[in-house]
């Protein structure tokens, strides 16, 4: 007859049921796992990491070259488009209108000295009674453009303001029927050659009906 021997009672923890032990049991494992697992999943880097360490390594000076270009400048195009373009060639022409123009300005001024002062010179002389036209032209040089003051004034861009005419310019009187004209001295005076029958300078008010000031002509 075979016996059959009896299977022996698992231990118990005292205090605890079956289930319980098996709880506690994989607890018990994977506290143990996790304590060796966490310092190794602290010590290895993340992909994510390792990748950005490779691109700060390998391509640092791509990064560079990239990081130091600078932007595209939206702006310049408008400032360029409300600057004026300037040019060598348009500097120098500017520059040369301009010294034309300096030197056109001391010409004249030049002129106007010297025909006051040749009008002057003859102070006292009774030559230009009643020539008054041919002594500001001979004043100025020259002769023979006009056969009296008024046909002068009538030729001429005319300026009302004869109280103010200034230097060198031609003052207009309605005298007679030929005319008055003296040169202005640009201070209310007028040298003339019919100053009390002579030539000599006189206030600009010194002869009736004054017309008015035309620039100096010749």
């Amino acid at each position: 007859m075979t016996s059959h021997s009896a299977p022996m009672p698992a231990a118990r923890v005292p205090g605890l049921p079956r289930p319980e032990i098996a709880l506690v049991a994989a607890v018990a494992a994977g506290a143990a796992l996790g304590a060796l697992a966490g310092p190794v999943a602290a010590a290895v880097p993340s992909l994510d990491a390792v990748t950005a360490d490779l691109h700060l390594t390998a391509g640092h000076d791509a990064t560079a070259a990239a990081d130091t270009t600078a932007p595209a400048d939206t702006t310049a195009p408008a400032l360029r488009d409300v600057m004026p373009t300037v040019t060598p060639a348009s500097t120098a022409t500017t520059a040369t209108a301009a010294l034309a123009k300096s030197a056109q300005r001391n010409a004249h001024a030049a002129e106007v000295e010297t025909a006051i002062d040749r009008f002057q010179s003859r102070i006292g002389t009774t030559r230009y009674e009643g020539y008054c036209e041919r002594a500001v032209e001979n004043a100025y040089g020259t002769q023979g453009h006009y056969a009296s003051a008024i046909d002068d004034w009538h030729a001429r861009v005319q300026h009302s303001d004869w109280r103010h005419a200034p230097r060198g310019a031609l003052v207009f009187y309605n005298t007679s029927a030929n005319g008055h004209v003296a040169i202005s001295l640009g201070d209310g005076r007028v040298v003339s050659s019919s100053a009390h029958h002579q030539v000599g300078i006189v206030p600009v008010d010194f002869f009736q009906h004054p017309l008015g000031w035309a620039p100096s002509p010749y």
